[in-house]
């Protein structure tokens, strides 16, 4: 892959740095999205992975969020504003949630004749992992944190990965040659409000998943073991349990985890689809793998 000029190392942050980091990409679903998306979820699986192993750095783990929204956010804009140039219609507010909740899974799928939204938003992800590769090692665990689209966003990503000819030069452009940008050190998947059951349609018989772990991790780390865990609610009518899709996802998917995400007015309603970033047991159970995971790459583990 070609390089972008800097060499990756393990010791990039200096001798005396913490041996032992987890990445964790983060990745945001549909509709629009602040650069903070993710500041409140990385804060609170901090304190939860803080309280399973006190005895970790504070940089045990290392985020990086994958912030695609602005790719799209100038055409979804300018769409809106055509269509009202000559003609007035009514429910407008709506209409915006139409043109921003549904243009980001259609805009994002790539045409045999145009992929630039689906390479744009696969660069904005190269450069998330190549921080990563930089902050917490080039052969650091990487461990993927993705939310409704974003969870599409992530498996498309990781799998074209495993098939270099799929991968573009723009993308190619922001990467370097190490395990973690390579995808070697993928450890762990954990989707919230996934549509990857409906993306399946796509796919004779549903396809075939993302391989979680990585076939090449234990090249790296031979102690660790990964796994896809799929949080989902039952009513949030964009996300589904995915392991009844096919023996494929059955063996690729560890556990389709049931949860009843959002605040009071939100719960139990389809608009618990963005409730799973800072509810307590999602963000726990994402701990204590992560938690798991560092305890695993100690010495002697």
């Amino acid at each position: 892959m070609r390089s972008i000029g800097t060499r990756v190392t393990n010791d990039r942050l200096g001798e005396d740095a913490p041996r032992r980091r987890v990445a964790v990409a983060v990745i945001h679903g549909i509709g629009g999205q602040e650069a903070s998306f993710a500041d409140e979820m990385v804060e609170a699986t901090r304190r939860a992975f803080h309280r399973l192993v006190p005895e970790a750095p504070r940089d045990a783990l290392v985020f990086a969020p994958v912030h695609w929204a602005p790719v799209l956010q100038y055409g979804q804009d300018e769409l809106a504003r055509r269509v009202r140039s000559e003609h007035e219609l009514d429910w407008n507010w709506l209409r915006d949630v139409m043109i921003s909740f549904v243009g980001d899974g259609v805009a994002y799928e790539p045409t045999a004749h145009d992929r630039r939204v689906y390479d744009a938003i696969h660069a904005v992800m190269a450069r998330a992992l190549h921080r990563l590769a930089l902050d917490a090692g080039a052969d650091a665990p990487l461990c993927v944190v993705a939310h409704s689209l974003g969870s599409v966003i992530a498996s498309n990503y990781l799998y074209d990965l495993g098939k270099p000819e799929l991968v573009s030069d723009e993308v190619r452009a922001h990467m370097t040659d190490g395990p973690l940008e390579r995808g070697e050190t993928f450890t762990h998947f954990f989707t919230m409000g996934s549509p990857l059951a409906i993306w399946a349609l796509h796919h004779e018989g549903f396809g075939c998943p993302l391989t979680v772990p990585s076939t090449a991790l234990s090249a790296h780390h031979p102690h660790l073991s990964g796994g896809w865990l799929n949080f989902f609610d039952r009513d949030d009518v964009i996300s589904y349990p995915l392991r009844q899709l096919n023996e494929a996802y059955a063996g690729a998917v560890t556990e389709d985890v049931g949860v009843n995400v959002g605040g009071l007015i939100d719960r139990k309603t389809p608009l618990s689809h963005n409730g799973y970033a800072t509810d307590e047991h999602v963000v726990d159970r994402m701990a204590a793998t992560l938690a798991e995971t560092w305890r695993r790459m100690g010495p002697g583990a």
